[in-house]
């Protein structure tokens, strides 16, 4: 059969579009397919990264916040004493003979306690509730209930504190001086910037005063020279009296906490 003209263009023009068709069918339809996925799958990526932006937002704060508390961690525990300062007794007894020469006076005795952990204890006044039925009768508003759970607030909140564990040594120290010079010895202690306190002292009269007294005299002086000192030792005794002082001073330590990483 012999095609027209017209035939001929009719067939091209049908080709044409049946290989436009395929086209689209095979490698256009597909591709849309795929743009559409991906654009789908870059919402959910987006999506994510806002989520992950909005997350590195609030590590920031964190982060300033957590080293903030480790600042105010580190602040509050230089009151106490290096934990070396411990470990180590030979610093300590250099920082007590320090004192003592500072202030004339000398040591005859040093003894320490092996380290411990121990609860960093406190003591309060509990609220008392005294006359209550005196208190009752004057309650003309009603208004003793309230003012009773007022005054013991205070008392309540610090009986429910936690107590706290620290680490602690003790060192048990006689001295000999002059009262004044004791005295001081003991303020450089108590003006001493980290934890540590005298938990117990007790003096009396030293009986090198006697002696001092008695050097170069005959036994019948000596003998009522001592009699007069008997007499003086139940007066006050002055400033300027040697005396023989017995201290516990307790030193608290803890481990400080190291630098977080934040990063």
């Amino acid at each position: 059969m012999k095609l027209t003209y017209r035939d001929k263009v009719i067939l091209a023009i049908f080709l044409a579009a049946l290989i436009l068709i395929a086209g689209f069918v095979a490698l256009i339809k597909p591709k849309r397919a795929a743009i559409a996925d991906n654009k789908d799958k870059l919402t959910v990526v987006e999506d994510e990264k806002t989520q992950i932006e909005n997350r590195i937002a609030t590590i920031k704060p964190l982060q300033e916040d957590i080293e903030e508390v480790h600042k105010k961690a580190e602040d509050r525990g230089k009151i106490f004493v290096t934990k070396t300062d411990i470990d180590q007794t030979t610093l300590l007894d250099k920082f007590m003979q320090e004192f003592a020469n500072k202030c004339e006076v000398r040591i005859t005795e040093l003894k320490v306690d092996d380290i411990a952990a121990g609860a960093l204890s406190y003591y309060y006044k509990p609220y008392s509730e005294v006359a209550t039925s005196l208190r009752e009768s004057a309650d003309i508003n009603g208004s003793l209930l309230d003012q009773v759970n007022a005054e013991r607030e205070e008392s309540d909140l610090i009986a429910g504190r936690a107590v706290e564990t620290v680490m602690s040594t003790r060192y048990g120290i006689s001295i000999t001086g002059t009262k004044e010079n004791v005295w001081k010895y003991l303020d450089e202690i108590y003006n001493y910037d980290e934890a540590v306190i005298v938990s117990a002292f007790g003096f009396e009269r030293s009986a090198k005063n006697d002696e001092e007294n008695q050097q170069g005299q005959q036994p019948a002086a000596a003998a009522a020279n001592q009699a007069q000192n008997d007499e003086k030792k139940a007066q006050k005794i002055d400033m300027d009296t040697i005396i023989d002082a017995d201290l516990v001073i307790q030193l608290y330590s803890i481990y400080n906490m190291p630098k977080p990483d934040v990063e």
